[in-house]
């Protein structure tokens, strides 16, 4: 029994992962590793894609484009071409079931194949396989080697596809806060700055609506001032208590709803259902540690909120409250003059 090296490709897979190879040369490498060591005809890699259920060729070693790519439309319950449940090793193709898919391996020089399912967390991402051009026991040594070292390779990919994902929700992010000071800078218009509020948070978290109410002091009811992406008759629903509708707002503390049907904050959730609502997203608008309202952001089913999705609409709030509080001061202002040229006799424009 020839003697296997199993630590040396994790070196060399080890070593290239430190230089920050691309995700396509770290796979290469890897799938190249795992047909040496084992002596093996090929290897391929599968991940099911990241941003949708179809399965994406990665990399492949010792197989022909034609075996790769020159299947028919019918070959997606092929065991080769979906993720597995659990390892499948067939030692011998001579002794097996005759399928279209192991006729297309034997005419490829395939006499023994194994398929391993690779998993970042609990959950099956990835599926090598393995080819031998001879009858093959595959023995958990190798099965072992080769899951192993293929996962170092997935986790590396779906780690950077994380952190792209991230830095490219951040910039947008920053882009936003950016887009919303020059909007508060450039105009007085409070309506013109929730307008954008709304719309580009609703765009931005891809959720379903977004509302700002701000609070009147005599009835402490919280009424629109401006929403976007939801129904009149939702808006409509009744008045909204400030001291009853997540009164943890008037505290200055976010409030996450992520079952409108079974959190008793939720004042209507007979409406929220009718709306399509799940989940809510409730920040106050505080102005100097004092309540003047709150930006709520409603979705349907989804996964919870994010810390990073937030921080951002507590930021964007924050900047709703002072931009508020300075188109209240400004109308004050605005006013007093008025009415102190009006003492003097002066009937001109104040402006």
């Amino acid at each position: 029994m020839r003697s296997i090296d199993y630590l040396t490709p994790f070196v060399e897979v080890s070593r290239i992962l430190c230089d920050g190879a691309e995700s396509k040369c770290l796979m290469g490498l890897i799938a190249g590793k795992v047909a040496k060591t084992l002596d093996l005809k090929g290897c391929f890699v599968k991940m099911k894609g990241l941003e949708s259920d179809q399965m994406e060729l990665l990399a492949s070693c010792g197989l022909s484009e034609h075996f790769l790519f020159g299947k028919s439309d019918d070959t997606a319950d092929w065991v080769c071409s979906r993720l597995p449940g659990k390892t499948i090793c067939v030692p011998s193709l001579q002794n097996d079931e005759v399928t279209a898919e192991k006729e297309l391996m034997m005419i490829e020089g395939i006499q023994a194949f194994a398929v391993l399912p690779i998993q970042v967390g609990h959950e099956t991402v990835a599926m090598a396989a393995l080819f031998s051009n001879d009858p093959h026991e595959f023995t958990v040594p190798e099965l072992g080697f080769a899951t192993a070292l293929v996962s170092q390779g997935i986790l590396s990919v779906v780690s950077k596809h994380h952190l792209d994902t991230l830095i490219e929700h951040e910039r947008k992010y920053l882009l936003i806060l950016q887009e919303i000071s020059t909007t508060i800078s450039a105009t007085s218009n409070i309506g013109k700055v929730l307008g954008l509020v709304v719309s580009k948070i609703t765009e931005i978290l891809g959720v379903k609506g977004c509302i700002v109410r701000l609070l009147d002091p005599k009835t402490q009811n919280l009424y629109v001032a401006r929403s976007h992406g939801l129904s009149r008759e939702f808006l409509d629903k009744g008045p909204v208590d400030a001291s009853k509708s997540m009164a943890a707002n008037m505290a200055g503390e976010a409030v996450v709803i992520d079952d409108v049907f079974t959190d008793p904050r939720v004042q209507y959730p007979a409406s929220c259902a009718e709306e399509g609502v799940r989940k809510i997203l409730s920040v106050p608008l505080m102005v100097r540690g004092r309540f003047i309202g709150v930006l709520r952001i409603f979705t349907g089913e989804r996964p919870s909120f994010t810390k990073n999705q937030i921080n951002l609409v507590t930021a964007i709030a924050q900047q709703c409250a002072f931009a508020i509080e300075n188109a209240r001061i400004y109308q004050r202002l605005q006013y007093d003059y008025e009415q102190l040229l009006s003492d003097l006799g002066y009937e001109g424009s104040s402006n």
